[in-house]
């Protein structure tokens, strides 16, 4: 039933802001021009504000201890390196943009994660505030339609965002402010990712990162995070029993699971069933899966390496492999993080059978 009210709500939102772009729209004068000047507001405004969104973390992180790690939008990527900033392709289901810093370090009752994590709805409300304000002051009649587009998407995108709801800054920042352990499990997120993308390997973090706090029974999406990181430990140390112990842990709450968490567990449950020579007819039935097909046809690492382990174990095709883990290692320049490119060149060698 809360979830039901909680998509319901959303659907009421949109539907209000929906009626009141198209009341603005029809307001204006018809033409062609108007038709087509709407058209591109719509989409640049939409860009402009997913851009101001991620720049409003980062404004924000910076005021308040963060460092910057990298700053995504769509699937194009800025990264921080030791060789400075790098361009980056990176697809994450079910986001538009991302703005990930390392943070300060951790201190009991004192993480700096509210201004962080409002930071994005912040700048889009200010933003929406400054246009119309300025257009309020020097147009003595209605908004023209660029400006009453830029502010409609920016409050959208701010109030869609700060509303608690599946796997958004407001949820997040409602699971954060509740209690501690909480925010340990945010902080930790945030801190193996600025790690890892700075090469540092998992199994060289602290063990208690990798934890799930005392009772925590893994149903919030910070929690099955951390299960997804302790499969991915380890699978670095090439313990596919233990990787796939936590995928089944994962794989039995797969309709609780965020989209993001449920397509990679799905994608991982594939490769460790088929090197562990696991029941055929559940490999076939996640390969044939639409929505996984969909996202092993991304150009990724991962995806080529997944894709080769199931021509090596369920085909039998050991030019087929050779070919996919030859295109996955030619994707390490579009991959963001310099851990996971080493752990995939790893695992395309297990595949390949080379000596490691």
């Amino acid at each position: 039933m809360k979830k039901f009210l909680s998509t319901l709500g959303m659907a009421l939102i949109g539907g209000v802001f929906g009626a009141t772009l198209t009341l603005a729209i029809l307001s204006q004068e018809w033409s062609i021009t108007n038709f087509l000047i709407g058209v591109i507001c719509l989409i640049l405004f939409y860009v402009i504000h997913i851009i101001l969104h991620e720049a409003g973390h980062l404004i924000f992180g910076k005021l308040t201890g963060y460092s910057f790690v990298s700053f995504r939008v769509f699937s194009w990527t800025i990264v921080a390196t030791k060789d400075g900033l790098k361009w980056k392709k990176l697809h994450v289901p079910g986001t538009l943009g991302q703005c990930l810093m390392a943070p300060p370090p951790y201190v009991e009752g004192k993480f700096p994660f509210k201004l962080y994590l409002c930071g994005g709805v912040i700048i889009n409300f200010l933003s929406s505030a400054v246009v119309g304000g300025i257009a309020w002051i020097v147009s003595s009649d209605a908004f023209p339609l660029p400006v009453t587009l830029f502010v409609l998407i920016g409050l959208f995108i701010g109030v869609t965002n700060i509303i608690p709801y599946g796997f958004n800054d407001g949820m997040s920042l409602k699971m954060a402010w509740s209690k501690e352990k909480k925010q340990w499990q945010l902080y930790s997120q945030f801190y193996v990712y600025a790690q890892t993308s700075k090469g540092v390997l998992y199994q060289e973090l602290p063990e208690e990162l990798f934890n799930l706090p005392d009772g925590d029974d893994g149903s919030d999406y910070f929690s099955q995070w951390t299960l997804c990181i302790q499969q991915v430990l380890a699978m670095e140390r090439l313990d596919f029993e233990e990787a796939k112990r936590i995928n089944d842990m994962l794989w039995a709450r797969k309709d609780a699971l965020i989209s993001l968490f449920r397509v990679e567990v799905a994608k991982e449950r594939l490769f460790l069933l088929t090197v562990l020579e696991g029941d055929m007819e559940e490999i076939r039935s996640i390969y044939q899966n639409k929505e996984i097909k969909r996202f092993l046809a991304i150009k990724q690492m991962s995806n080529k390496r997944i894709a080769a382990a199931y021509e090596l174990y369920v085909n039998g095709d050991q030019d087929k492999v050779a070919a996919l883990c030859e295109e996955g290692a030619k994707l390490e320049k579009s991959n963001p993080n310099a851990t996971d490119i080493v752990l995939e060149k790893r695992l395309m060698a297990v595949l390949l059978g080379e000596k490691l």
